[in-house]
């Protein structure tokens, strides 16, 4: 999921409603909040006081983060936390945040990547092969292979709720 390729395509609810339907795509990454994004869209529709957004069409945009009626108003905000990680690591951490009980569309993306780092900081990695193994040779891919990492239990003692 790469949030800076998010496209959308943008008409109201007057004009669906009148059946003269026309949507304009914009691209998500030309805007930097969502004031300046909604302000964009009120230029594509000058005739209307007091417009609906509709978004009838979206690509690269995950759909706990938009539908036909609504953008979660703090994209911009998840788009730029989410910088901070590598491609790879996004999914690793969309999951995380929903085991642990985090709702990236209300909680704080940035605070929640500082958190991710600070867990787990650059542990996602690819496995590597070993090149030097023979056929002969013995390969042991039981538990020993994993280790043991004592990071979060520290954070899970001493967060902020200990007494």
């Amino acid at each position: 999921m790469d949030l800076n390729n998010a496209e959308i395509a943008v008409t109201t609810q007057h004009l669906m409603d009148i059946k003269d339907y026309r949507d304009y795509w914009l691209h998500l990454s030309d805007y930097s909040d969502m004031s300046e994004f909604l302000c964009a869209c009120s230029d594509l529709f000058p005739g209307e006081k007091e417009p609906e957004y509709r978004y009838p069409r979206w690509e690269n945009i995950p759909d706990t983060l938009i539908s036909r009626e609504w953008l979660c108003p703090n994209f911009f905000e998840i788009r730029d936390a989410l910088e901070r990680l590598e491609e790879e690591e996004t999914e690793f951490f969309i999951n995380w945040s929903r085991h642990y009980g985090y709702d990236i569309t209300t909680d704080d993306p940035h605070m929640m990547v500082s958190h991710y780092h600070d867990l787990y900081g650059d542990t996602v990695t690819e496995a590597e092969e070993d090149a030097d193994t023979g056929e002969d040779a013995l390969i042991y891919t039981g538990v020993s292979s994993c280790y043991c990492d004592t990071l979060p239990f520290r954070y899970e003692i001493f967060d902020d709720n200990y007494d």
